[in-house]
């Protein structure tokens, strides 16, 4: 399978792909993924995640603009940005 096809299937379709292994007493031990398979879960967990982050990123942002509106944060100047940016060694 190549992994332009299992970016596309679906978590049910994938699952349908994993294989167990069990124990002698037929207990569960173990799982073997396809490393194309694996490898597209990982790339649509990362997506996920991402998705996640920038919602988060989005809300903090969206309350920093509400305090700032009703002047409850401290804003500086761009010069003033600049000048703390070169002190940290970031500029």
């Amino acid at each position: 399978m190549d992994l332009n096809r299992a970016k596309k299937m679906k978590v049910t379709q994938a699952i349908t792909s994993v294989k167990y292994v069990a124990d002698a007493k037929g207990n569960k031990t173990d799982v073997l993924v396809p490393v194309e398979v694996w490898e597209a879960l990982l790339a649509s967990w990362k997506e996920m995640i991402d998705r996640l982050e920038d919602r988060e990123d989005i809300g903090i942002f969206q309350e920093w603009m509400q305090l700032r509106q009703v002047g409850q944060v401290e804003t500086i100047s761009l010069e003033d940005l600049e000048q703390e940016l070169i002190a940290d060694g970031l500029v």
